[in-house]
This record gives C-alpha cells, sequence and structure tokens, in this order.
C-alpha cells in the first residue's frame, strides 16, 4: 500500500479523475492538507465524500500574506478544527516560511499562528505535516518546546544538518516528485535513512509543468529505490510502515 502524506485535493479542478489514477497507481491514502481559513470546511467535506482521503488541517505559514484577516479569524480556526478532530489525522499544513514570504513585517504573526497551531497538535495529540522553508532554524529551535506525537516536514530542501538532528529527533521527511530533478530533494534521500523518509505529491503544484499528482508517487518510490541501492519492494514497505508509525489514525 502507497500513502501520499501530503495533497492539496481541493485544488485539484478534476478530482474524480485524480482519484482514479491514484488507485491505478496503487495509491490507497491520501492525506489532504490545509492551508487557508477558508479551506477548512473544503477539506472536511472532500474528506467525507472520497474514502480514500484523509483530513489534515492547518493554517499555512503563506496565509499572512494571502489573508489580511487571518489573525482575527485564528480562534476561529482553532475551534473549527478541535470541533473536527475526531475526523483529521494530523494538524498541517504548518511551519514557518521566510522564503517566498519576504516581507519581514509578517514574520512576528507566522511565528505566532504556528506557535498556536503546535499548541493545539499537543492538545490534540497529533502529528505535523510542517513547512520550513527558510526558516529551518526557527522551526527546529520551536519543535522541543511541544510534546508531540510525530513530525513529518514535507519537501525538505533546507541546511544539511538539520537532516541528522531531525532524525536524531525521530522526525520523518516525506519525498515529492521533485526528485527526478531536484539536487537538494535528492539530497536528503541520500542523507535521511530508509527508516525516516515518507512520500507526497504536494499536488496540484507542478514539476517541470507537469500538474502533479497522488499517481507519481510510484515514481518516487522507485527514485528512492535506485539512490538506495535497495529493492523497490522493499523500500515500499519499509514507508508503509513508517506512515503507519506517524499517522496511526490514517489505518
Amino acid at each position: 500500500m502507497i500513502c501520499d502524506v501530503h495533497c492539496h485535493v481541493n485544488l485539484y479542478l478534476t478530482l474524480d479523475q485524480i482519484i482514479e489514477e491514484a488507485l491505478n497507481a496503487g495509491v490507497n491514502k491520501i492525506i489532504a492538507v490545509g492551508m487557508s481559513y477558508i479551506g477548512l470546511k473544503r477539506i472536511i467535506e472532500i474528506s467525507s465524500q472520497q474514502d480514500i482521503i484523509y483530513p489534515a488541517l492547518g493554517i499555512h505559514p503563506e496565509e499572512v500574506k494571502m489573508n489580511k484577516n487571518i489573525e482575527n479569524q485564528m480562534e476561529s480556526a482553532c475551534d473549527y478544527i478541535k470541533k473536527h478532530a475526531d475526523k483529521i489525522v494530523a494538524i498541517g499544513e504548518i511551519g514557518i516560511d521566510h522564503y517566498f514570504i519576504k516581507e519581514k513585517e509578517l514574520y512576528p504573526l507566522q511565528e505566532k499562528i504556528f506557535k498556536k497551531m503546535l499548541e493545539l497538535a499537543q492538545e490534540l495529540a497529533l502529528p505535523v505535516n510542517l513547512h520550513t522553508k527558510g526558516g529551518e532554524k526557527q522551526v527546529f529551535d520551536l519543535l522541543p518546546s511541544y510534546s508531540i506525537p510525530n513530525v513529518n516536514i514535507h519537501w525538505y530542501s533546507g541546511p544539511e544538518k538539520y537532516l541528522k538532528e531531525g532524525m536524531d529527533r525521530g522526525y520523518y521527511f516525506s519525498i515529492t516528485p521533485a526528485i527526478s530533478y531536484s539536487p537538494a530533494v535528492h539530497n536528503t534521500v541520500e542523507m535521511v535513512d530508509i527508516y525516516h523518509l515518507l512520500v507526497e505529491s504536494d499536488g496540484p503544484v507542478k514539476y517541470k509543468g507537469k500538474i502533479g499528482t497522488p499517481a507519481m508517487i510510484r515514481q518516487v518510490i522507485r527514485s528512492i529505490s535506485l539512490i538506495k541501492n535497495v529493492p523497490e519492494g522493499e523500500i515500499e514497505e519499509q514507508i508503509y510502515q513508517n506512515t503507519r508509525h506517524i499517522f496511526p489514525k490514517l489505518f
């Protein structure tokens, strides 16, 4: 069984087709991560209609730029997440971003929202699905202050030192289809042992102009197999076991 642990299903225009392709490729479970305040409800709606899709709710760090009202909406967002705690498998996508968000005056609000999301994950005893682009140090500095069951860092491309530190802490790193061309993603796979790897599409983000889909994960596993020089079946089985460990509510 293959699980896509990080996908923005609410952004696809032809979701039924995407799901059919995923099942044909052997992808049987998809974690739908929330990003925006208005997207939380849609994630829950879709997951209630599709057996293959499991919801994760959170506020993305880019929301501080995209939504001028997000600070005032945080209490409502947290209440909504708590209300649906029995349905969700993780808190995410959450984190810190200093790469796409250049306005430094927005950084304090980003940190405030991130801390609120970590508090929520701790309160609900849920794992987190993290975005760390450009904010790796801040994220790694903050995480030890919270008691969170498990941590997944999606599409990591930051400093190498945090890969080792993350493994030492028991964190996981999910690999995207960018493995086919990105030196940073290739390096992550080289450095992280197979016991701390997961796979994701991050769809519908584009890879070399092609819309990312959960079905692409089959090729991601093949690529990991080649880099690690470990049989594809063994990689698939280990990643499946990793996924069961970090996201137990998925099963």
